[in-house]
């Protein structure tokens, strides 16, 4: 089972990944997954939706505008992410 601080910081984990790599065009999914295992998660697709989709309900981050490949979905973080990371020092 994971503990509540766990989930907190790979949300953290997932919104550094994001400020880090700040482009216009946002991270797709893949690539999100792949970088959050610097701090020691390797999550799967579906948690790491289910965690991109959690943070944008809180309006942490949103889903990047597309053009093309509308299905694949791309994130950037906000900035109250970016407040929230300052807020706890992350």
């Amino acid at each position: 089972m994971i503990d509540e601080r766990q989930v907190e910081l790979f949300d953290e984990a997932v919104l550094k990944v994001l400020e880090a790599n700040n482009t216009q065009f946002g991270l797709g999914t893949e690539a999100i997954g792949t970088l959050v295992r610097q701090f020691g998660f390797k999550p799967g697709a579906a948690e790491l939706v289910e965690t991109l989709e959690y943070l944008q309900g809180k309006r942490l981050v949103r889903e990047a505008p597309k053009v093309l490949a509308k299905a694949l979905r791309n994130w950037k973080i906000t900035d109250a992410g970016r407040e929230y990371l300052d807020l706890h020092n992350a």
